[in-house]
């Protein structure tokens, strides 16, 4: 899905049903005006019991000590958040995606990663399945983290937890020197499209039993285009 922070005018609604949606995940013409409205792209969550639609990033964790340890734990650290501040949300209502091994935060929950991978291990807290091993010469861990923030827009800092042969420490994880900042969708949105292999449609203008348009407002736990 895309989320912009201002409505779409008439005319650029024009442009807007002339893009061309059945080239599959290279929607150029429809990039190019989301890309005007400092638009953002958010992800499906590889897992239903997310808060809501997810950013994702790569978390490569390494240690140049002599001795080993072990990552125990991570949480998301001080999150600060309000409302979601985007106006328009636009939906599709097809597509895909694969299973990654990783985690996802839901920032309602903190504490509590889940895990992504695996099906007898899917939702478990993910600490209660795996620990990572670094130092020592271990290879350093790469880990594919999805933070959910539902309806409200978030930025904090990962705190992860280790042990070594002295005891427990902890170790912030900033986004380079700053925090991490994550979107959420807005509870009642101003407009809402939905892309489909036919066109996009105007939920607001037109919400037909044809047209897929999700049941308002958004909240956290219930952010799927096909309702509960």
């Amino acid at each position: 899905m895309f989320i912009l922070d201002r409505p779409i005018g008439a005319e650029e609604r024009k442009e807007l049903f002339k893009a061309n949606t059945k080239t599959g995940a290279n929607f150029k013409d429809l990039e190019k005006i989301v890309a005007a409205h400092s638009g953002q792209e958010l992800r499906v969550p590889a897992l239903r019991e997310a808060d809501g639609y997810t950013e994702v990033w790569l978390i490569d964790l390494f240690s140049d000590r002599d001795a080993s340890l072990v990552i125990t734990g991570v949480r998301a650290k001080g999150a600060k958040c309000r409302p979601a501040a985007a106006k328009t949300v636009i939906l599709f209502e097809y597509g895909g995606g694969g299973d990654y091994e990783g985690m996802l935060f839901n920032l309602s929950k903190p504490d509590t990663p889940l895990g992504l991978h695996g099906d007898e291990n899917k939702v478990k807290p993910y600490f209660s399945f795996k620990k990572i091993d670094l130092g020592s010469g271990a290879t350093p861990g790469g880990l594919r983290t999805e933070v959910s923030s539902g309806i409200k827009d978030c930025n904090f800092i990962f705190e992860a937890e280790y042990r070594d042969a002295e005891g427990a420490h902890v170790q912030d994880i900033r986004n380079d020197k700053g925090r991490f900042d994550v979107r959420g969708i807005p509870a009642n949105p101003e407009q809402v499209f939905v892309v489909t292999l036919e066109g996009i449609k105007d939920c607001g203008a037109d919400p037909g039993p044809m047209i897929p348009c999700p049941n308002l407002p958004f909240k956290t736990g219930r952010w799927s285009i096909f309702g509960d």
